[in-house]
């Protein structure tokens, strides 16, 4: 396994998900080591002379992830109420 470095001091230990959103766009879901700590991080790639890149800012899933999963339950349930 390859761990990949990026600005801002993180390094990607696993890639958990990709998912495609628009042509040259990726949102990607990984687990990643900031500070020797484990975290989650949630980050838009876009494509640039061919090879996708991370955006500068992304989703640090915090030490507390149930509340972070909680919340993103609770928006997803509000997206299906009228």
């Amino acid at each position: 396994m390859t761990i990949k470095r990026y600005e801002g001091g993180f390094k990607e230990v696993k890639r958990v998900n990709v998912i495609p959103t628009r042509d040259g766009e990726e949102l990607h879901f990984t687990k990643v080591e900031v500070g020797g700590k484990i975290r989650g991080d949630i980050r838009y790639f876009t494509e640039r002379e061919g090879e996708m890149s991370p955006g500068r800012r992304g989703i640090l899933i915090p030490e507390n992830p149930k509340e972070f999963q909680e919340s993103v339950e609770k928006l997803i349930k509000s997206l299906s109420e009228k």
